[in-house]
């Protein structure tokens, strides 16, 4: 097997009515190799990974597996060639246990049903996911980064000759990200080739050993990483040079309002939590996964009611128990979850983007219909928000696309503070620049932004200061002249919950031989 390619595609072309997806693409992976697939959303990235797991029939091309070929469209045949793939929306099923889900992935050497919960108990230590109700719970009752994790142990588990992770650190803070690394090489060091896509490129450049660069269905060219930088892939990527991604910060205004105020704050999983923001400015929320960030957030919007302290919002003390309450005060929210929690996914462009401003566009209780239209017209020229026509359902643009529409909903309703969660979540490098470039306006205009993102270079980039949870409580404040990657990553390291936090992610285990020796079990 060593002296075959673990993946090999050969001129696979793909269209889908007048857009060409793919367009004689060549792309191989070896044994014991990490190649990375880089490119903008809609590059076809996603239409590769497609044909080369069963999903997506090419109208050319043909692809080998482990040295064989597919012979046809069939994600079981690719199953059994050997191919495993961990799917960035996730394939499990929401609301089976775990132990289920992951039983139904083996389907090879696994021990008889009534004993699956031991052995996915196994399994899952194996992987270091030692969460705290596995393997028991319903997969829909995990953690954005718990499924994310979840999702690449249920690929591994096959014990597969080449492994597809799509996007998998989108959910994962620094800690995490460095753990799965350690597997993902671990992986390599086994023989088995792994495609890694994913919009980070420090992360691409520090783990893999070959990039392909896809842009417009073409292949751009493969390229050593080692000698490749950020800003000549970025180049490839979107087509023009790379100047800068984010935008200049403008100097807050001295004597500038202090819009929030959040004083001895305490949640369900955090508190007490201290500090202020000024209009104008951009505030990050760093630390390791699991110390009270979202909770924090969800608090904010008014989503979770506080047990103790005080908000002030323009001068007006909140009590946060209801979300009406938090909008009233000109509090926004963009969730981390933009398909679940932001967009109504089979409904259009405009009627997500006006959905939360729709007084604004009523004159005695009727709609203005132009009125609307122009404005949303507006946004999508000003974010440059690629979509065929207005009604266009939101679930089949790309991932930047739908951002961009979250996003603009913030340019009609003038929030006095926006609280962006993972805002560049799963997000090319092109749109990434569109979305810094979108929020620093809205900024410019009067708005205070609150930053969570589990990217450091995101945080030093895009912010004025970060300040740095660990347990519940804010540990650290980075000014804004020692902003930095490093500087970030080596306060949430040497915070006190950074070994806490770290304990549950996937560890650097590889899967052995489901043994199918385990005693019987009485619980299912």
């Amino acid at each position: 097997m060593m002296n075959e390619l673990a993946l090999e595609m050969d001129g696979v072309s793909r269209q889908f009515g007048a857009v060409r997806a793919l367009s004689a693409v060549d792309f191989e992976c070896r044994p014991g190799e990490i190649h990375a697939l880089v490119g903008e959303n809609g590059s076809g990235k996603s239409t590769l990974l497609g044909v080369a797991s069963g999903f997506v029939k090419p109208q050319r091309g043909a692809v080998r597996i482990g040295g064989k070929r597919l012979p046809r469209d069939s994600p079981a045949l690719s199953r059994k060639l050997g191919l495993a793939m961990a799917y960035q929306d996730g394939s499990a099923v929401g609301a089976e246990p775990v132990k289920n889900n992951l039983y139904n992935a083996a389907r090879e050497g696994r021990p008889p049903y009534y004993q699956r919960k031991k052995w996915a108990r196994r399994v899952l230590g194996e992987f270091d996911l030692d969460f705290e109700l596995f393997p028991d719970a319903p997969v829909g009752a995990l953690t954005l980064a718990e499924r994310q994790l979840f999702e690449v142990a249920k690929a591994l588990v096959t014990d597969p000759v080449v492994l597809l992770l799509d996007e998998p650190t989108t959910a994962l803070g620094p800690e995490e990200v460095e753990a799965l690394h350690r597997t993902v090489v671990a992986c390599k060091n086994r023989g088995v080739g792994v495609v890694y896509v994913s919009h980070r490129l420090p992360e691409v450049l520090e783990v893999a050993d070959r990039i392909t660069v896809l842009r417009d269905g073409l292949n751009q060219g493969t390229f050593d990483a080692k000698t490749t930088s950020e800003p000549e892939l970025v180049e490839l990527i979107v087509g023009r040079p790379f100047e800068a991604a984010f935008p200049p910060p403008v100097p807050v205004a001295d004597g500038a309002e202090e819009v929030l105020v959040i004083d001895s704050l305490q949640g369900q999983t955090f508190g007490p939590v201290s500090f202020t923001l000024t209009r104008g400015e951009v505030v990050g929320i760093a630390g390791a996964e699991g110390n009270g960030q979202s909770q924090l957030f969800d608090t904010l919007a008014g989503r979770i009611p506080p047990r103790a302290g005080k908000v002030t919002c323009s001068g007006k003390e909140l009590t946060l128990v209801t979300t009406r309450e938090a909008v009233n005060a000109d509090i926004m929210l963009l969730p981390g979850d933009r398909k679940n929690e932001a967009l109504m996914g089979v409904l259009g462009v405009k009627v997500n983007t006006t959905v939360q401003s729709l007084r604004r566009f009523t004159r005695l209780g009727l709609l203005r219909r132009r009125a609307e239209t122009i404005a949303v017209k507006g946004l999508i020229a000003q974010l440059e928000i690629r979509t065929p026509s207005l009604d266009q359902p939101v679930e089949f643009l790309s991932g930047g696309n739908q951002q961009k529409v979250s996003v603009s909903r913030s340019f009609l309703r003038e929030p006095s503070v926006i609280l962006a969660y993972e805002p560049t979540q799963g997000v090319d490098v092109g749109s990434r620049i569109d979305i810094y470039k979108s929020l620093r306006d809205r900024v410019g205009s009067g708005a205070a932004l609150l930053v969570k993102s589990s990217d450091p270079i995101e945080l030093s980039g895009l912010c004025d200061r970060v300040l740095v949870m660990s347990r519940g409580t804010i540990v650290e404040e980075i000014p804004g002249d020692e902003l930095n990657e490093v500087r970030i990553v080596g306060a949430i390291v040497r915070s006190p919950g950074a070994s806490h936090a770290a304990s549950s992610p996937l560890g650097v285990a590889m899967p052995k031989a489901a043994s199918t020796e385990a005693a019987p079990e009485e619980s299912q």
